[in-house]
């Protein structure tokens, strides 16, 4: 299941398990109960998510044609100059809800130094504040907006479109509403791919991983996954998304982070189906393209031969989406 690329979810893995230990027949009636146990807890849903995970397994397994094909021809790129303000406002929204905080009469959004050019974008998109270096982190800079008029500016542009409470609360804490004579409206509690609030919170915590590794199960000796993982402090927006996608795993870590992430080509393929529509930007894009790229080599089998194997490790960048979300 792991090994061609399927999303595994905690259900299947378990009655996996269950099935597979001691012998290859059920000959305890407690393996029933448990059995039955799964089931009603998760209240028939998740056995519908079981068999249709299954045969999502054997589609996959059969043949890699079976995967959804998508154009090699890349939509022109982008620049935030292309968006409207409905479009940028939900962009800046969801960045904010990734890498931003409000502050006392100021905003602050993080970005890797590679992501430095998008910062200046937005600043200029603004028309107000400035770039900064982390004095404590060589790889890291942050826009920071401290007048009046440019709060007001990027609150009624992301006003109605934060998704969570966490960067709503800031505002009501520090009492934008009554500084800046708006009213600061309720978040949406809603992950859409119907626009850019996704790809901004992609943009700031989202991850493009392509994995070549050893396996003895494949005849080149190597196996090729593509991840996509998302990692932040609230989970409400990780949760949103992992319900709307209904694929991949959400997880916790003991320091405090949640975790999204899917292994699974069908991730991949409804993410590219997203971010051709609603674009990435800078350093961000460009590793999104080697992502897409590597789908689509996938699809056309040459994940298969050592040729393709060869050029796939060329398109990898170090790093792991367990360790760094930052790296493909």
């Amino acid at each position: 299941m792991y090994t061609v690329g399927m999303d595994v979810d905690r259900l299947v893995f378990t009655v996996k398990i269950l099935l597979y230990a001691g012998n290859s027949y059920i000959n305890s009636p407690l393996i029933f109960i448990m059995l039955g146990t799964i089931y009603l807890l998760f209240e028939g849903q998740s056995a519908g998510n079981l068999n249709s995970n299954l045969n999502a397994m054997a589609q996959i397994y059969t043949s890699f044609k079976n995967l959804p094909s998508i154009s090699e021809h890349v939509p022109i790129k982008k620049t935030l100059r292309d968006l409207n303000d409905e479009d940028f406002g939900y962009f800046l929204a969801g960045l904010i809800e990734a890498d931003g905080w409000f502050g006392s009469k100021s905003l602050h959004i993080s970005f890797s130094r590679l992501d430095k050019p998008l910062a200046y974008a937005i600043k200029k998109r603004i028309g107000s504040g400035g770039v900064y270096p982390y004095s404590d982190d060589r790889l890291s800079d942050r826009y920071i907006c401290n007048s009046i008029v440019g709060l007001k500016k990027i609150v009624s542009l992301i006003n109605g479109k934060l998704v969570s409470n966490l960067k709503y609360d800031q505002l009501i804490f520090h009492k934008y509403s009554e500084i800046l004579d708006v009213r600061i409206v309720f978040p949406t509690n809603k992950v859409s791919l119907d626009n850019y609030w996704f790809s901004g919170f992609t943009q700031g915590d989202g991850c493009f991983y392509i994995g070549v590794c050893q396996s003895k199960s494949h005849k080149t000796g190597w196996r090729v996954t593509l991840e996509f993982s998302i990692k932040h402090v609230d989970k409400v927006p990780l949760e949103l998304l992992y319900s709307l996608l209904k694929l991949g795993n959400l997880s916790y870590y003991n320091a405090g982070i949640w975790c999204y992430k899917s292994s699974g080509y069908l991730t991949s393929y409804v993410l590219i189906n997203y971010f051709d529509k609603f674009s990435l930007f800078s350093e961000k894009y460009t590793n999104y393209l080697k992502f897409r790229k590597v789908y689509i080599m996938i699809t056309e089998g040459k994940h298969l031969s050592m040729e393709g194997i060869k050029k796939i490790k060329k398109k990898r960048v170090g790093g792991s989406s367990e360790t760094r979300t930052q790296n493909i």
